[in-house]
């Protein structure tokens, strides 16, 4: 008896133990702009919820990388967790530039700083919480972060989160997530318009400054990467 109890004592703690390893990992980059209407002060990074419980994001870091993979700094330390959890849930990061061309209201503000053109960008951090010191961690590594969003002419280090970098620019229109196959280059399309919404349900629609390319353009951009994948076309934003 003694041993069926202890059996099922660590079956109920591993139970316990595996929501909380998803109590903000089962999350995704689900759009970003870095520019619009000309003005690089106006961004925004938008993060959807796969499942329940992904609200604990607090010392959660959005991090920045130059087009060759370089890292450049944080663009923002969370600094704290979210009012509303769900599947299909997002919640947003923007600068006040965007909060001002938007009409809504970010969840977490930054200051201007995301790469135009080509990058990339990390958001999350390693453990089953962040940890509570966001400096115990390498974020120069992007292995370590929840998500990642390589684009433009990125030619830096790939991983899982990566596979091939999509080759659109997310200056005067977004990127708009369509899939979730760990490859940027299908994962991802040209936003028109972009669709940011916040914690509280609140959606924005910025229309397009910079017409998306058409799939021949995105051909063209992918044979100077040297890519032989087939390029995608434009895609409506999925809700």
């Amino acid at each position: 008896m003694p041993r069926i109890r202890a059996a099922f004592a660590c079956l109920a703690l591993l139970g316990a133990a595996q929501p909380a390893a998803a109590l903000f990992h089962l999350a995704v980059i689900d759009e970003v702009m870095t520019s619009y209407d000309g003005d690089f002060d106006v961004q925004f990074v938008e993060i959807k919820m796969n499942v329940a419980s992904q609200t604990f994001v607090e010392n959660s870091v959005l991090g920045i990388f130059d087009g060759s993979g370089n890292y450049e700094g944080d663009a923002l330390v969370v600094p704290g967790n979210l009012a509303n959890g769900g599947a299909g849930v997002r919640w947003l990061m923007g600068t006040p530039a965007f909060e001002a061309a938007s009409g809504i209201q970010v969840d977490f503000e930054f200051a201007p700083g995301l790469v135009a053109g080509s990058g990339m960008i990390c958001w999350g951090a390693p453990g089953t919480l962040p940890p509570a010191d966001p400096n115990s961690w390498d974020h120069t590594d992007p292995a370590n972060y929840v998500d990642c969003v390589a684009y433009g002419g990125y030619s830096g280090p790939t991983n899982t989160y990566i596979g091939d970098p999509t080759p659109i620019e997310p200056d005067g229109h977004s990127l708009q997530r369509i899939t979730e196959s760990h490859d940027n280059l299908t994962d991802f399309a040209c936003g028109d318009p972009a669709n940011p919404t916040n914690n509280a349900g609140e959606t924005a629609d910025l229309a397009a400054t910079i017409p998306c390319p058409e799939p021949s353009q995105i051909l063209l951009l992918l044979a100077g990467a040297g890519a032989l994948i087939p390029a995608q076309a434009r895609a409506k934003r999925r809700r």
